[in-house]
């Protein structure tokens, strides 16, 4: 199985769902850190009740709406989960061709490149404000519910502590690139005077 399967049942794990709302938590959720293709998701769960992992329930729609298939996940889709989840991980290899753009940003013109870095903290404080947003909302969500699970309150904290101090990372970088390419401009205009 590849790991799209496997988000795709530690999602299932929590709550069952549709393929449309697995589509939009993963969108929202992984999105940032795991670039998944919408048209990906229905496939995979094809293969999850194939294996028997998932089953799942058919739901009738009122008026034109088709029915919609409602996933949960077996005990045997536990069961690779948890292996899955146990068996030991390569380094992540992170391919960034921003920061490789930063290694050669000495040949840019740094006005220029000032502009880009601005957009970039533009983009990752958004990134921080949703992942905030997304955190707050689990809370309210879990206080709301008289019987929620509350390790996976605790797990999905974890990950949002991981991605917003990635984005808050982030941020700092590009400020710090961002003051080296102010002061760069500035020596370029005292040379020229």
């Amino acid at each position: 199985m590849n790991t799209l399967a496997y988000i795709l049942l530690g999602i299932l794990a929590r709550e069952p769902l549709s393929g449309y709302d697995l589509a939009r938590l993963l969108k929202k959720h992984f999105g940032p850190f795991w670039a998944i293709s919408h048209t990906q998701i229905y496939p995979a769960l094809a293969q999850l009740v194939e294996a028997g992992f998932t089953t799942y329930e058919i739901i009738e729609q009122q008026a034109r709406r088709p029915d919609k298939k409602i996933y949960q996940i077996t005990e045997a889709g536990q069961g690779a989960l948890r292996a899955w989840v146990e068996a030991p991980t390569s380094p992540t290899v992170i391919r960034d061709e921003f920061l490789l753009k930063a290694y050669s940003l000495w040949v840019a013109d740094p006005e220029h490149m000032q502009g880009i870095f601005r957009e970039q903290i533009a983009l990752h404080q958004e990134r921080l404000f949703m992942h905030e947003q997304e955190l707050e909302a689990k809370r309210t969500k879990y206080l709301a519910m008289s019987q929620g699970n509350s390790e996976s309150l605790v797990m999905a904290e974890l990950i949002f502590k991981y991605t917003i101090s990635y984005e808050q990372n982030y941020v700092s970088w590009c400020n710090g690139v961002l003051h080296y390419l102010e002061q760069r401009e500035e020596a370029h205009r005292v040379e020229e005077i």
